[in-house]
């Protein structure tokens, strides 16, 4: 009798999860984000350089106001109570530095210098649908890494000592997102959160050196004094707005 028992609940559960991946819905969603850069990301400039291009030593800072796009691919299944979506997405962010250096590039008649984040995430949702009629709040949590571009800074003419361009090394760093909002119906939500994209190396690249003594002068005394590589610890706080279908 114990084993029957033990054997109908065992089917009932069998059951019970084959119909919930049965009822699973996929869903593709697209996001707009405004983010505000954090850590060192947004840290000020050292008061020692009043010139531009900043270099490698400074440059990753200052970021300002930023703009991006997301997409995102989620199966919602049913747990009794809400729902629950694993994810996965990647996004583009985009900021420019500070509008003061931005004003000091464009005197100098320099390129500006444009931050660019890429996080490729995974992660899960719980929707608790039970509180108001087409309002659903949720909570989520991813992690992956990103991929941090720096556009390159500097004057693009030739001179006597070669082109003077600052140009940097994309690297990726271990990255994750935290988040909560609400759904507005099936098609509309809006959250905020916060992206954690990791610690990034700030370099050169290697073709930067080939006519810029300066540069390699740069990189020389900072491994002289035992400086080591330059790095920038890299935040975002982003209000997103979603779009699901």
């Amino acid at each position: 009798m114990k084993n029957s028992i033990v054997k109908l609940i065992c089917v009932a559960a069998l059951t019970m999860g084959l119909g919930n991946v049965s009822n699973a819905q996929f869903r593709q969603s697209i996001y707009l984000n405004g983010n505000l850069p954090t850590g060192s990301f947004a840290g000020n400039v050292s008061s020692s350089h009043s010139n531009v291009p900043l270099g490698y030593e400074e440059i990753g800072k200052d970021a300002a106001i930023g703009f991006g796009l997301g997409y995102r691919a989620s199966y919602r299944f049913d747990v009794g109570v809400g729902e629950v979506a694993p994810w996965a997405q990647a996004d583009f962010i985009w900021n420019m530095i500070g509008s003061n250096w931005r004003k000091q590039y464009l005197d100098y008649d320099y390129k500006t210098p444009t931050y660019f984040n890429i996080p490729v995430l995974a992660g899960v949702s719980y929707f608790y649908d039970e509180l108001w009629n087409d309002i659903t709040p949720f909570g989520e949590f991813g992690v992956g890494t990103d991929l941090l571009m720096i556009t390159r800074e500097g004057k693009g003419v030739k001179e006597n000592n070669g082109t003077l361009y600052y140009a940097y090394k994309p690297n990726f760093a271990l990255a994750w997102m935290v988040g909560a909002g609400a759904w507005f119906g099936r098609h509309v939500s809006a959250g905020l959160y916060y992206y954690g994209l990791g610690t990034h190396p700030i370099d050169y690249t290697k073709r930067t050196l080939d006519k810029n003594s300066i540069a390699a002068a740069q990189l020389a005394a900072n491994n002289a004094l035992n400086h080591g590589r330059e790095t920038r610890n890299i935040g975002s706080l982003a209000l997103r707005i979603g779009f699901h279908f």
